[in-house]
Parts: structure tokens; sequence; C-alpha cells
């Protein structure tokens, strides 16, 4: 989610229609006479971030850095925006003087270089003087890559990683490190990491995305899977990403006014058995998600997952009236349109469907709002503004302010 780069499994049209024969459809409208809380809300991501956190070869002076976030958050305000997820951990790192994690790459320059002020601390004290809520948004099995870990020779990964690479530490074909979610260890590690900074900052919740089980590669976890007792590997799979959701759950639970949610991936057909997901049990059972934010990052003439029948199928997923859905959108797909770029999964109808329209969020939105969701969540800051000079990004103009006019004219 936090590159522009789109990987979509192929399902085809008729494997979808099978899926829908299949489920049950039916739910349980809301009350009608009942005022829906809207949320609309930004991604901001470490690729967003690193240019304001980085001056060159060091961090940003403290009031040159103050200010830059005092600009993303008027954007932000301005534009109608009121929810930000702020990437706190993208690769097993930490924006933040950690006891736990490394200091990230992004903001310190390398895992083992050093962080001169809490800049986390600073982007909250400006987003909550504007009224702005700030979520605390964590990649949990994701690592960095093998020679950077072994650079930073230190810690609890890289003991991890010395003790051999198919145990709790998995080489991934991508170059990048994974924590083995079978492994106890590992959700030990990921809910540490989220207690101390639900210890250390006035965060409104933590915010979790799709790196579960990488559906680029195969995981080595045969011994794993022998040991457990389960008969069938997707099961075993799936129970292990459950135990790390709940406990995070738990925690967050354990802190007064605090959400938990996940953002999944948007193809939901492909959820259960491709990342090992089990969305339909976390949208109906207690005790897992308080929202989904499924990343739709798909055109209306999508060929597999068009934009207002796949809203629909997570819309009628969501079983648990306790649980809210609020939708990802990607403004990076805008700016890749506008440059040309097709989208390579979406069929031949709707591969220059994002580089021949400039108002496929607004009406994205639109459809939201028809359907009843709890709100959207654009993809990302840098997308809709230049992280340095504040500047609106030319290449989603149009879509910008079409989508930016539609949430104002809604909160009016």
């Amino acid at each position: 989610m936090d590159k522009p780069i789109f990987v979509e499994q192929d399902f085809s049209v008729a494997e979808i229609k099978l899926y829908r024969e299949e489920n049950d459809n039916s739910f349980e409208a809301e009350p009608e006479d009942e005022e829906k809380e809207f949320i609309n809300a930004i991604w901001v991501s470490q690729f967003d971030m690193h240019p304001i956190f980085r001056d060159g070869n060091k961090q940003r002076n403290l009031d040159d850095y103050t200010e830059k976030v005092e600009t993303l958050i008027n954007n932000l305000s301005r534009d109608g925006f009121d929810t930000v997820f702020l990437q706190l951990r993208p690769n097993g790192d930490s924006m933040y003087e950690s006891e736990v994690y490394p200091n990230s790459k992004y903001i310190a320059g390398s895992y083992d270089g050093d962080i001169e002020y809490d800049a986390v601390a600073i982007f909250l004290n400006v987003a909550k003087r504007n009224n702005l809520s700030v979520h605390a948004w964590i990649n949990p099995f994701r690592l960095c890559s093998e020679t950077e870990l072994v650079h930073h020779g230190t810690g609890i990964l890289f003991d991890w990683y010395n003790e051999g690479l198919g145990k709790r530490i998995e080489l991934g074909e991508d170059n990048l490190l994974y924590l083995d979610p079978s492994y106890s260890e590992a959700t030990d590690l990921i809910v540490r990491g989220v207690k101390e900074i639900l210890d250390r900052y006035d965060f409104d919740g933590i915010h979790i995305d799709d790196y579960f089980y990488p559906t680029e590669f195969e995981f080595d976890d045969e011994r794993e899977f022998l040991l457990s007792g389960f008969d069938d590997i997707g099961d075993f799979r799936r129970a292990s990403i459950d135990r790390t959701v709940t406990a995070i759950y738990k925690l967050v639970h354990t802190y007064e006014d605090k959400v938990f949610g996940v953002a999944p991936a948007g193809n939901i057909y492909s959820l259960k058995n491709g990342w090992y997901v089990d969305i339909y049990k976390w949208l109906e059972d207690d005790g897992f998600v308080d929202y989904v934010m499924p990343q739709l990052y798909y055109g209306f003439l999508n060929s597999t997952c068009p934009f207002v029948d796949v809203l629909q199928d997570w819309k009628i997923a969501v079983k648990n009236g306790n649980i809210k859905i609020y939708i990802g959108l990607s403004a990076a797909k805008c700016e890749l349109g506008s440059k040309g770029v097709e989208d390579a999964y979406a069929g031949a109808f709707g591969k220059f469907e994002w580089r021949d329209n400039k108002d496929i969020l607004k009406r994205s939105l639109e459809a939201i709002i028809d359907a009843e969701a709890n709100g959207v969540c654009i993809f990302s800051y840098s997308s809709f503004y230049d992280p340095l000079s504040g500047n609106g990004n030319e290449y989603t103009a149009l879509e910008r302010n079409a989508f930016c006019e539609t949430i104002k004219n809604r909160a009016e």
C-alpha cells in the first residue's frame, strides 16, 4: 500500500460470480434516523514524510521541520480532511527513539542513525491543535532488507536473524525480511511495539495494513505447520494471523477511547487463501477490529473488480454492527494515469480509465456515501500535495479539487 505499485491477483469474472452466489448477501440495514459519523482521512506514508524528516544527509532542523508539518496539516484542514493515518513502522523500524525497534532510515538516514528530536510528537501536536484525529500506522510483519539488518548489527531482530533464516525471520524474493506470523514471539514483539506507541503518544488508535503473509512468494514454514497440530496449512496460517490481530485488539482496548483497524487488500475474494486473512470472521465476530478499511484501488470499468460491485460486497461482509467500514482510494493511480501509465490489471476496457477520466475519486466518494459506509481514506499525501513546498500535485489537481469540493460540500 505504501508505494505506487499495485499487485492484484487475477480473479476471473466467473469466479467472482460464483463467490457471490455461494455467499449469503443478506444484511441488516442500520437505522436511517441514526446520524452516522463519516471520516475524511488520508494516509501519510514514510515516503511522504521522508523529505520532510530529512534535509540531504541530516535530519531537518527543528524549525524547518515544524514549518513543513504545519503546511501539511494546513493543507489537509483546508481541503476537508479530518483524520490522518501516520506511518510509524514500515519495515520493523521506528520514526521515534524506540526500545523495541531500530531507528528508521526514513528519519535517521540509516537503521543505526540518530534521531535528534521527537518529530512524531511535533506532528501530533500540530495536528491536534488543528482538530485532526491521528492514528499510528504500522506494518506488523514486513522488515528491512537483509543487508540493512546485518549493517545495524544489534537488537532482537538481529538476534533472531542470527539464529538462522526460516525460523522467526524469513527472507522474501523481494530481498526484504519478514517476521514469520506462526511464531508467538513475533506476535509478542509486535504487541510490545504497539504498547510502546500508546504509552508514549496520544494517538487515537492503531492501524495496520495489508502486509500479512506475502503473496509474491511462499514462506518456508512446513516444519512449523507439521508441529502445529493443524491438518490444513491455510487454517494454520489464518490462525497465526488471527492471534496477532486479536492480541493487538485486546491491547488497544486496555487504553481509553482508542480503536484498532485494518486496511486489507481490496480484492475481498482473495484474502482468505492469498494473504491468509479470515476477513469474514473478523467482520462478524467481536474481538478482531473496530473498523475495516479495504484498499479499493479500482476504477468503475475494472473487468474483475469493478468499484461499485466490490464496494457492495465489502459492505455486505460487515455483519457486526459494531464494526465501521472506511474505504481506501488511490490518488496514486490518478497520478500514474495522468502520466499515461495503464492500469495493467484492469482489463481491456479499464486499463486507461485513470488516464481518460479526472473525476474517479469524486464518483467513488459519491458511491461510498450512497452505500452508507462510514468514511473514506486517500492514498497518499504526496499524490495530492508536494511534501516540501506544500503545493498541489499537478498530475492530480483536477481529481483532488473535485474530491475535496465534494467532502467540503457534504460537511456544510
